[in-house]
């Protein structure tokens, strides 16, 4: 009860502690406040939620350790219980992969298996997003008389573009993949399905242009790029597909039996299939 208890109130700090410092740079960057307002409620506000946090961090880990857990044990499940954790293993993920994409690398490909790539057309965003980035950066640098202004806001700009080329890496380094056995579907670095290779019916190329996100609608699981998908699978037999997401309650698991998916060469995919 009483671990309970510092859990509930340590989440709720760290909350209001980020939405204070959301809050108070927000201020400081419209103008509303000076950096000296800004540093003295930062001092009175955030010192003490941040000192409140600790405190009940390692309260936490007091009251474990008293009921039998090892220190590593405890820090580990304390830290896991963060409102936050989600957002900071996605982050960690992310500049993972992109490390892997520079080097050509994939990820939880098995050894032999036929990597089924699908990201074509997928780098026009981010390209165009890190244009705009880096055009920012300099009439930013131009216009803002304040050094310390300018170096942030660039820090941040380089941050997000850092962030959504490393998104773009989860996918490109854990793509699809056939083994002599079975076809992996992933999304986001996750194991979505895997299909017996002996319990597909039948595969038909096509255009689909009905969704351009992954769901699941109608018995038919959608793993599509932005312009849909290009291959119809049918299973002789369900199988059961879990969509990822960052938060658990929107994680989507079901039994599908009909399968569209998007892949960069779809006859070679085809061709492969035909091979049970």
């Amino acid at each position: 009860m009483v671990l309970t208890l510092i859990r509930r109130f340590e989440r709720v700090a760290q909350v209001v502690t980020a939405a204070v410092l959301v809050v108070n740079a927000t201020l400081l960057l419209a103008g509303v406040m000076n950096a000296r307002q800004a540093v003295v409620l930062f001092i009175a506000v955030e010192v003490p939620l941040a000192c409140a946090v600790l405190i009940a961090f390692l309260l936490a880990i007091v009251v474990q350790c008293r009921h039998g857990a090892g220190l590593r044990d405890a820090v580990v499940t304390t830290l896991g219980h963060s409102p936050f954790r989600p957002l900071v293993r996605a982050e960690i993920r992310a500049y993972r992969a992109l490390w892997q994409w520079i080097r050509g690398h994939h990820s939880g490909v098995t050894p032999g298996a036929i990597v089924l790539g699908a990201h074509r057309g997928t780098l026009v965003m981010p390209v165009a997003f890190a244009i705009a980035t880096v055009v920012e950066i300099m009439v930013l640098h131009l216009l803002l008389p304040w050094m310390w202004l300018r170096v942030s806001l660039a820090v941040v700009s380089v941050w997000s573009m850092v962030a959504l080329f490393g998104y773009l890496a989860i996918h490109r380094t854990n793509p699809h993949y056939l083994t002599d056995r079975s076809l992996v579907l992933r999304q986001s670095g996750a194991v979505v399905a895997v299909i017996d290779r002996a319990d597909i019916e039948s595969i038909a190329l096509g255009p689909r242009f009905t969704e351009t996100a992954p769901t699941i609608k109608d018995d038919r699981l959608y793993l599509p790029n932005a312009d849909g998908t290009n291959v119809d699978l049918a299973l002789a037999r369900p199988v059961v597909a879990r969509l990822p997401a960052l938060m658990p309650s929107r994680r989507i698991t079901e039994e599908v039996s009909r399968i569209s998916v998007y892949v960069d060469e779809p006859a070679l995919m085809r061709a492969m299939l035909a091979r049970v």
